[in-house]
């Protein structure tokens, strides 16, 4: 009698774990600012090269760089709040 009632028991836990259901909900993407993924404008490499011009070319080459590295660390942040 013991064994019936346990496991009357157990098939009704059974049974009320075969109800779930899968809803899927939509999530709104938001996209990325212009500003993070629009191209890099190339600094102008004059023909001849004086050494003094290729000192202001390594600036604005380095400036460059800087940009697009701030511009990757904002975008890493905005995918790291979208895992989250």
């Amino acid at each position: 009698m013991m064994i019936a009632l346990v496991s009357l028991y157990l098939l009704q836990l059974l049974t009320g774990c075969g109800n779930s259901r899968i809803v899927y909900v939509k999530v709104l993407v938001v996209p990325l600012p212009a500003s993070l993924i629009a191209e890099m404008s190339q600094p102008v490499i004059p023909d001849p090269l004086p050494y003094e011009d290729s000192l202001d070319l390594n600036v604005s080459l380095l400036s460059s760089l800087g940009q697009c590295n701030r511009d990757k660390a904002n975008i890493r942040a905005i995918e790291n709040e979208r895992v989250k």
